[in-house]
């Protein structure tokens, strides 16, 4: 028998690894959390604090591209939507072409600065919520498999029939959008009257854009073939060309960004980093272009274009958030009122002539910066940072922003079968344009869109039911005949 003492572990405290999502969600909020003391004691002034709001926002990004996949997430590109709408004449400052990037110019005849107190929330705001974006996304994010799209094949033939069908309808309602605006003072006669605008062609012809849009983001996402791929990309934006010749902009490129995002997840191929500055700087030219000419088309033959002054006018939404952060007692009351005209905003037409106070915080915003420009049809723009701010303060904000972190993520992980990222890519334009739009404009669409895809499946029951019948009767002349 051995008398050797059995040896008694020892148990002490077990130090368990952090993840590492959790390490870089706590090292922002640790800058954030210094940043904002030095602000308060005066050690940093605001034009310093944009610049750390910048770098924030900057290291985010390359941060989500790469924690990502290459930025396969929709976080990624929201994050960079974030930056460009509300964080682009901050960016411009960095770059030495802004003095003053905090005052606010946007819709008045004499820029305005506010307070450094206000100055230092809304740099505040924009910080928060972007780390409160990525932190859900990053917390559980694991890398989507691709799955079997071959049942999706099927499909195809029918979206080609339609999608062909609705383009030469597609392309007549634009023109005849085209040539209403033209005739009615310009880009303004669209929030001047969008009614008439809209009644200016025929009902079946409004309805159009139920069909094509699905029919054309259903193909991008089902189909392999490029150059049947290619030829459809060409075709729709075609014709979409003719909206952008109206000065609209903001709707074509969230929809390039979303099928960008799609074709990531379809490709395991890295992407090229030269070839998407090349893209981006392209895209940049032409939204300057149209910008120019919206304005002033005559000022086409002087163009020149000049990248400072491009993103600060693009980062004008900033200013709709410095509005509501000054004045938060004017807007906050009619807050719910917002909330619930966002909800109809993709099925009722809203224009200057039926404005009232709590429609919607932009044309609020509007009106309370220069009245008589809002009633020729110029606004502001809107911001979901304003909106969350309005709600509830910076408590607001981060709720909110977490929420919309969260509503990324489930969107990235929903995208794995082919027809859920179809789905997924209907209401992702919106989402992404929510630094410049309002908060709950992405549930109206998504309601919208579910018409659109229950009348792409009542059509697809018809189709399946005239092919059935066309092959028993085949089959019946060819039983006939033998």
């Amino acid at each position: 028998m051995s008398t050797a003492t059995p040896s008694i572990p020892a148990f002490g405290p077990v130090s368990l690894p952090m993840p590492t999502a959790a390490l870089e969600v706590l090292g922002y909020l640790t800058v954030v959390g210094v940043g904002t003391l030095c602000f308060l004691l005066g050690w940093l002034s605001p034009n310093g604090a944009v610049v750390l709001t910048v770098l924030l926002l900057s290291t985010l990004i390359v941060l989500a591209w790469n924690r990502f996949d290459q930025g396969r997430h929709p976080c990624f590109l929201f994050l960079c939507t974030l930056m460009f709408f509300q964080g682009g004449r901050l960016l411009t400052y960095c770059f030495g072409a802004q003095d003053s990037p905090l005052r606010v110019r946007v819709l008045t005849y004499y820029a305005f600065d506010i307070s450094r107190s206000d100055a230092g929330i809304v740099l505040l705001s924009l910080a928060l919520s972007a780390i409160c974006i990525y932190a859900p996304c990053r917390w559980r994010y694991h890398r989507l498999i691709s799955s079997d799209d071959r049942q999706t094949h099927r499909y195809l033939p029918y979206l080609y029939l339609l999608f062909y069908g609705s383009l030469p309808i597609q392309l007549f309602k634009n023109y005849r959008y085209y040539e209403y605006v033209q005739e009615h003072g310009g880009y303004v006669a669209i929030f001047l009257s969008h009614g008439n605008l809209a009644s200016s062609v025929p009902f079946l012809v409004r309805i159009i854009p139920l069909f094509s849009l699905p029919t054309f983001i259903a193909i991008f996402t089902f189909e392999h073939r490029k150059k049947y791929l290619y030829t459809a990309a060409i075709l729709y934006f075609g014709t979409a060309s003719l909206i952008l010749l109206l000065g609209s902009r903001l709707a074509i490129f969230a929809l390039l960004l979303t099928l960008w995002y799609v074709a990531r997840l379809k490709s395991t191929k890295k992407p090229r980093i030269l070839r998407l500055l090349v893209i981006a700087l392209v895209l940049m030219v032409v939204a300057d272009v149209i910008q120019t000419v919206r304005e002033d088309s005559t000022a086409i033959s002087d163009y020149s274009f000049l990248p400072a002054e491009f993103l600060a006018l693009q980062g004008n939404s900033l200013d709709v958030t410095e509005v509501a952060v000054t004045h938060r007692k004017l807007f906050a009351p009619y807050a719910t009122s917002y909330l619930w005209h966002e909800l109809q905003n993709a099925f009722v037409a809203s224009d200057v002539r039926n404005y009232f106070r709590g429609q919607a915080l932009s044309s609020d915003v509007s009106v309370f910066l220069n009245a008589p420009l809002f009633a020729q049809g110029h606004g502001s723009g809107a911001s979901y940072l304003a909106e969350a701010y309005v709600i509830g303060g910076l408590a607001g904000v981060v709720l909110i922003s977490l929420m919309i972190g969260c509503l990324l993520h489930f969107l990235y992980r929903f995208s794995r079968p082919p027809l859920s990222l179809f789905i997924v890519a209907m209401i992702l334009p919106d989402v992404l344009s929510m630094p410049r739009q309002q908060l709950l404009d992405w549930i109206s669409v998504l309601l919208r869109s579910a018409v659109s895809i229950l009348l792409l499946l009542a059509g697809w029951q018809l189709y399946k039911l005239l092919f059935s019948i066309r092959q028993t009767a085949a089959c019946d002349e060819v039983g006939a005949a033998t």
